[in-house]
């Protein structure tokens, strides 16, 4: 897992994208979060943070005795989510966009200003936000 994203965000991922081009089919059981853990070199916490966040969007279902398999729904759902990620990342970048973004992030910095914050910015001003307290 040498991704910079956490390992969780990385076996969810990977989870999601079985799911979507059909390598996974619902009703297919996953292993055990503790098996799972254990073959990916991982906490079995990690794996659990992974599976939980796959319960709460309809990709798996969890049932006492029966494990963990992938919903009824997941396929579809797995689809919206894959086309949402794609859309928050904005697809290809244009470099003229860019090098208009370049200064303004750079004197962002050097205000102190992290890069979660520079970004949640940016999405402000997209939504029409002014940052003058009135919308």
């Amino acid at each position: 897992m040498s991704s910079p994203q956490p390992p969780y965000e990385q076996v969810r991922r990977e989870i999601l994208e079985q799911v979507r081009t059909g390598e996974l089919k619902p009703g297919d059981r996953l292993p055990p979060i503790r098996t799972r853990a254990s073959d990916l070199g991982l906490a079995a916490n990690t794996v659990a943070r992974a599976y939980k966040l796959l319960e709460e969007s309809q990709i798996i279902v969890t049932r006492r005795g029966a494990g963990t398999t992938i919903a009824q729904g997941a396929v579809m759902e797995a689809r919206k989510l894959a086309a949402t990620a794609e859309r928050e990342g904005g697809g290809p970048t244009d470099a003229g966009l860019v090098a208009l973004f370049a200064a303004p992030i750079v004197a962002a910095r050097a205000r102190g200003a992290r890069d979660v914050e520079i970004l949640a910015s940016v999405r402000a001003a997209l939504a029409g936000e002014n940052g003058g307290g009135a919308a």
